[in-house]
This record gives C-alpha cells, structure tokens and sequence, in this order.
C-alpha cells in the first residue's frame, strides 16, 4: 500500500508534475516537428494517453490529471499546426488550464479518499456486525458462558488483526481469566488469576483504573511484566480495554500483535466493539443466573424428596455432597462435621488429609481457601457451625467467586443438612429408646425365670412333698393347690416367653421363629434364609413383627394359615408376613401395628402394611443391616 502525505505536500508535487511534463512533452513535439516530418500526429496522441493511464494506475489520478492537461496543451502547441505564439495571454491560458487541472485533481483525489474511506468504514462496520451477529447466535442458542467468552476474543481478533486475545473477570484487587485466543491460550488459559498490580499487570490495572484503553509497544512493553511471555511469542504491542456490563466494570479484554504496533484507532474500534459486545457479556450472564437458579431448585428438589421418602441420612449427605460436585465442578467434593470432641468426621467423599483446613473454617466460621486448589466452606445448622464443605480441582485453580457461589448454596442446602441430621439424630435416639426397652424385657425374663419361676417350682415340689405325707381331705386340697401352682407356672413361662423369648437370645431368629410356630394355634409356615446370626435389635425386631402378626391372625382374621419368609438381601433383611385372613388391618386404628411399624423405623427399616378386606393382610419390613 502507497503511504499517504499530507495533502498540501501532494498538490505541490502534482503541480510540479503538470509543469514538468508541459516542459518534456513541448521539448519532445517541438523535436518530432523539426526533425521527424514523418510521426503521426494521432500516433503521438495515443502514446501521450497510454502515459497518463500508467500515471494514474500507479501514482493516482492526483498526477495523472496534471501530467495528461499539460502533455495535451504542449502537444496542441508546439506540435499540431498552425503554430502557436507564447506570449503573455498564452501563458495566462496554460496557467489557468494547469490550475483548473490541480484544483479538478485534488477534489477527485480528495474524494477518492474518502470514498475508500467511507468504503473501509462500512467493510469494518459489516466485519463487527457479522461478529456481534455470531456471538448473539451463541447466546440465543444459551451456549455456556466460556463459549460467549471465546467467541467474543476470537471475533476481535479478527477484527483488528491480533494474533493472541483473552477476556478477563475483575474481581476486587484481582482479575481471572475467562477465556483466551490464539497466542494467547497457552499462556493465559482459563481461570488463571492475575494480581492487579504495578509490578504484574501494569496494562490491565491502568485500563480499569482509568476506565480508558492503553496501548504499549516498542522497549517499554518487551521489558514489562510479561516480558517472558513476550519475548517467547514474539509480541509486538498490546492494547488493555476495559469491559463494562450494566453500568459497573465487569473486566478487561486484551489484545496483542506480532507487528510493531497496532493500526491508528484500533483502540476506539476495540471500544465500539467491546460496547456491543457488552450486551451479549450481559444477557450471557443472566441466562446463567437463571441457569444456576433453575439447577439450584431442581437441585433442592432433589434433596427435599430425599427427605420425604425418609432416606437413610447416610444416603441424603452422599446426595448432597454430589449436587455440590455436580454444581461446582469435576474434581472431588466432600461433606466433613465437626464433633463436641474437637474432632472431624468424614460423612461423604474420599479421605483427604484436611486438617489445617478444617480447623481454619471452624475458627473463623467462614470459607478458606487452599493454594487456590481447595475451597471449604462453612454448613451452619440452626444457628451453630456444623461442618463444611470441601471442592477441589486437583492441581487446577478454582475460579475466584468459587467461595461465594458456594456460600448462597450451602445456605440453601443448610436446611436438607438440618432436616437429616435431625432425622439422624432422632432415629438414634428411637433406636436407643427400642434397645433400653429390649433390655429391660430381657432383664424381666431373666429374672422371671431364674427367680420367680425357680421359687415357685420349688413350691410347688415342696407341696407335692407335703401332700404325699398327709391322708384324706388335706392331702387332695395340697394336690389342688400344687395343681394350681403348676398352672400358674406355665402361664409364668409363657409370659415371659412372650416378654422375650430365651431361645432368641441363645441360638438366633430361625430357632425362635420355629418355636413361636410350634406354640401357634393355627399352622404357621416358616421360610427363613439366613447364613449368619444378625445383630440383636434386628433380630428382636424381626422376632416382635412375627409373632403379633400370627397372633393378631389367630385371635382376629379367621385365616388359616400365615406364612414367614426371611431372607438377606445387599445387606438389607426382608421379612414378609402374610395370612389368608379376612384382611382390612389399618395401622393408624391400632396400637399393635403402629408399634411395630415405630420399633422397625426405628432400625432404620420400613413398615408396609398391604390389607385389602377379604385379602388377607401381608406385611413387608425392610431393615439395613450395615446400620447395626
């Protein structure tokens, strides 16, 4: 491209052609007439033309005008007949021809220039149309935010001729890279945080200060404070523009060559670019908010039916340590709370020496934050600080809202926390309240039968003895009597079988159920499917939901049978009960099924109770057995 002068220096010159080409070409026809009789003068014209078209294709019709002007009226002079005078009104006409010629050829010049100009300016204005046009594309489509981000740094580039570009959040005294273009990808990749400061980043922390561009080339930008990554990739200049978004300094957008410097006014088209591009950063922005909003409702949703099904606490922790993952990122998550003890308990994700960390969130009460590659933040439950949640990335450094984001979900999530603790807490206590009430009845059978029972069969012997030692109507009333104590024994011994039968604690459930089945009045089928002893509060649970079962079926369904199964399953004991009764059992209208249903809850298991009226009446509990 032809370097442009100023446009006074160019009149100069293209007068100073006009004159020069009048004196050649009068001194050329001037020749040709005395000395070559014989050239055309039609000839001598077409060359002439042939000259100007060069001049102007090559130099521009600022001198060609002059130059063709001037080579006609010295060929109409000095070479077509008849001859001229030069005198003093000749010379007048040739001057105002030469100047009608300068003044035509600057205007056209002039105006040339301008309409390449204006040419260029649409050809720029369609370039940031169709750029702006790609990047709403994107947002319309609801891509992610780093694909609007990408999309914006590589569309720039474009458009300015920048070889590398990135795209940067601000966020207090630092700013975090949101995405990166061509030279620039490696070296600036995403999430990447940069201080803002005069010994880091002189160019970006001047931009947002001033709220202006700044541009650096030449030996002050080499020996900055990228000059590594400078000098590396061989860049030349960089320009810094800051980037705001709904009247606030959102960030800054940087874009640099290989070339010495920029071209005049890529900062302004920068400007005008990043303030469109403003818009799409904008809408991208609330579409995520209303994205996260969305995922964070869905997310509570997800919990809150969790609660209600009445999962295992265990399981709502593991849930909401993987919505945590799911909200915040590949990596790890983990759900840790803090004991009365000082201590630290693991409820979901993998180990991880987390000391210093743990202990810096429960002294401050607020989220810490690890060489950028941890975050943990704090879980309160009704007022107190109940543990925390840990994401990490790895080695990759997390974003720097991370801690904030994290904060408004863990505030949601608190309650989904709360409501499983309490629901822990309360099947413990329950669970607590069925093993004291076990034990007591445990220790009532004990005693019936080493010492209440004992004594009276001791009794009676003792009466028997007497009887044997006695005639007549004394020794029948001792007979009677010790009769009567033997019945009363037997009643004793049934009692407390009924309290908590022997056999259960001594040889399991199978043995026990077999005995409950021999001392039923009505045939009872047992199934049982067991290769270990379980533990006691299961056993005992199990044992209580059989017998009041056949007991509930012999004294109220008419039925005819009742069937046991047991069995283990993935950890999880199934014990289904079902008669062949009347049916038409309702748990709320009777103490017996509800308090059936509350000691196997409070195993950890369920109760369902399925009675159609002349159905027969099938009970399924489920118990955990990893619980216990």
């Amino acid at each position: 491209m032809r370097r442009r002068l100023p446009l006074s220096l160019e009149v100069t010159l293209s007068l100073l052609s006009g004159v020069g080409s009048f004196v050649v070409v009068a001194v050329i026809s001037t020749y040709l007439r005395d000395h070559v009789p014989t050239v055309h003068a039609p000839l001598l014209g077409v060359v002439l033309l042939a000259i100007v078209l060069v001049l102007a294709r090559t130099v521009g019709i600022m001198y060609a005008l002059p130059v063709g002007v001037a080579a006609v009226q010295a060929f109409d002079w000095y070479f077509l007949p008849p001859l001229r005078v030069l005198n003093d009104t000749s010379l007048i006409v040739l001057g105002l021809f030469i100047s009608t010629a300068t003044i035509v050829s600057t205007v056209a010049t002039v105006a040339t220039r301008r309409a390449v100009e204006s040419e260029r300016a649409r050809g720029d204005l369609a370039g940031e149309q169709a750029a702006l046009r790609r990047v709403a594309t994107l947002v319309a489509a609801q891509a992610k935010p780093s694909e609007v981000f990408t999309a914006i740094a590589d569309e720039l580039a474009g458009l300015i001729g920048a070889e590398g570009t990135f795209v940067a959040r601000h966020d207090d005294d630092t700013v975090t890279v949101a995405a990166s273009y061509g030279l620039l990808t490696d070296e600036m990749p995403v999430d990447r945080r940069l201080a803002l400061s005069a010994d880091t980043s002189y160019l970006m922390r001047t931009a947002i200060e001033s709220g202006e561009p700044i541009k650096r080339s030449g030996e002050p930008f080499r020996t900055g404070p990228f000059h590594d990554i400078i000098g590396r990739l061989g860049l030349g200049a960089a320009i810094a523009t800051p980037v705001t978004v709904g009247g606030r300094q959102w960030g800054v957008i940087v874009a640099a060559t290989t070339q010495p410097d920029f071209a005049p006014g890529t900062e302004a088209r920068i400007c005008d670019f990043m303030e469109l591009a403003a818009t799409a950063i904008a809408n991208t922005q609330a579409e995520q908010q209303l994205r996260e909003l969305a995922e964070t409702q869905a997310s509570l949703r997800r919990l809150a039916l969790l609660i209600a099904q009445g999962e295992a606490p265990e399981r709502v922790f593991t849930a909401v340590t993987a919505e945590v993952l799911r909200h915040f990122g590949g990596g790890h998550a983990r759900l840790v709370r803090y004991e009365l003890d000082g201590t630290v308990t693991l409820l979901a994700g993998d180990p991880w020496d987390g000391d210093a960390l743990a202990a810096t969130v429960r002294e401050t009460g607020r989220a810490a934050r690890v060489d950028d590659t941890l975050v943990g933040v704090p879980i309160h439950v009704n007022g107190r600080l109940w543990g925390m949640f840990v994401v990490g990335r790895g080695d990759q450094e997390l974003p720097a809202d991370t801690e904030s984001r994290m904060t408004e979900y863990t505030d949601l999530v608190a309650t989904a926390v709360a409501d499983a603790q309490s629901r822990a807490d309360l099947q413990s206590s329950r669970a607590r309240i069925v093993a004291a009430a076990d034990e007591a009845r445990r220790r009532i059978e004990r005693d019936l039968h080493d010492g209440a029972q004992q004594r009276l069969v001791a009794l009676a012997l003792r009466l028997r003895g007497l009887g044997m030692g006695v005639e007549g109507e004394t020794r029948r009333e001792v007979t009677d009597v010790a009769g009567d104590l033997m019945t009363v024994i037997d009643e004793l011994r049934e009692l407390s079988r009924g309290i908590h039968p022997a056999v259960l604690s001594d040889s399991g459930l199978r043995p026990a159920l077999r005995a409950l089945a021999r001392r039923s009045p009505l045939p009872v089928e047992v199934e049982v499917r067991l290769d270990d002893r379980l533990p006691s509060a299961v056993e005992v649970g199990a044992y209580y939901v059989v017998s009041e079962m056949v007991t509930n079926a012999a004294k109220h369904s008419g039925a005819s049978v009742v069937e046991v199964t047991v069995d283990v399953d993935d950890e999880v004991l199934r014990l289904v009960v079902r008669d062949d009764g009347a049916g038409g059992a309702d748990p709320t209208r009777g103490t017996g099924l509800l308090g059936l249903k509350d000691r196997i809850e409070a195993l950890g298991g369920t109760f369902d109770v399925r009675s159609p009226a002349g159905g027969g009446t099938t009970v399924t509990c489920r118990v955990p057995l990893t619980r216990h």
